[in-house]
């Protein structure tokens, strides 16, 4: 927020860094309403899933595993799809040009050197945050399901966040995606090279997000040698008595898979976390046999 150019700070648009102007009220509606109509599946269970991890850990890929089809009944919610709506909304109006891009960026593209939005990404942070909050506070109120998608570095903040859906009747999950500093930096390296080079050969407008090198390593100083949303989704999952079941998944490098790693559940509200039991494993059955003589049932026997 100390940049003139985040959104926020512009007097047109906000009145103070909360409080939006008529004009960028009427954007942020018609961008959550666009975003609400691309998500038509989302079934009302109020169930809840936070999502954990440093950048680049892979969080997108484990939900899709751990989820599978039901993933479309929840409503995602992440502040990175309202920095891409903001930034292509500012592109077609002009205001990227005239009112978010740095001099300094307008001096070095002048030298010759290639700039995209998405690396202007941190002028609409503030801005985006708030549109996910609105929608996540809105889809709170209608229990719709809900992916909370955010690194989750603040133990406090997710507490509030378990509270809250606590409070507001939902059956809470955590999912945690956990890899080292290298391999964050190597995902984020590599994406980011992904999208720029899609950018340059008109693939893609936006182009790639860069994570600034200083906040990655600050994500990874946790407490006990942890990251730190490693350590706040555990607190989440061990404190907050309405999370029914918590997932890690790890990786040890940024082209390997993430390994279920910890899985734990509640059976009630309050109850202890104990292991979740593998479906794979066989489940007791029980069989008729029939003969000339009075039919019996066989004892049934779980592996």
């Amino acid at each position: 927020m100390d940049n003139p150019r985040t959104t926020i700070t512009n007097p047109e648009w906000f009145a103070t860094p909360e409080d939006p102007m008529p004009s960028r009220l009427d954007l942020h509606d018609r961008l959550l309403a666009e975003y609400r109509a691309s998500q038509p599946n989302v079934a009302r269970e109020r169930r809840a899933i936070v999502l954990a991890g440093p950048p680049g850990a892979g969080k997108s890929t484990v939900l899709k595993q751990a989820l599978g089809d039901g993933v479309d009944t929840y409503l995602r919610v992440d502040p990175d799809e309202f920095k891409a709506k903001l930034l292509r909304q500012a592109v077609a109006d002009g205001s990227y040009e005239s009112t978010i891009k740095p001099d300094e960026i307008k001096q070095l593209e002048a030298g010759g050197e290639k700039f995209f939005p998405m690396e202007m990404a941190s002028l609409v942070h503030d801005e985006s945050s708030l549109l996910a909050k609105r929608l996540r506070n809105e889809a709170i109120a209608n229990g719709e399901n809900l992916i909370i998608d955010g690194v989750l570095a603040d133990p406090d903040k997710a507490a509030a966040l378990g509270q809250m859906l606590a409070r507001a009747g939902y059956d809470v999950e955590v999912i945690d995606v956990e890899i080292p500093y290298d391999a964050s930096a190597q995902s984020i390296a590599n994406r980011w090279e992904h999208d720029y080079v899609a950018a340059l050969e008109g693939a893609d407008d936006l182009g790639g997000r860069w994570v600034p090198d200083e906040y990655a390593r600050d994500v990874f100083d946790g407490p006990d040698g942890k990251s730190r949303p490693e350590h706040s989704a555990e607190n989440l999952a061990h404190t907050c008595p309405e999370v029914s079941r918590f997932r890690r998944y790890r990786g040890a490098a940024a082209d390997q898979p993430r390994n279920l790693e910890t899985d734990l559940h509640r059976s009630r509200p309050g109850a202890p976390l104990t292991p979740t039991p593998d479906p794979r494993a066989a489940k007791p059955v029980t069989r008729t046999r029939h003969t000339s003589v009075q039919p019996r049932h066989t004892t049934s026997r779980g592996d």
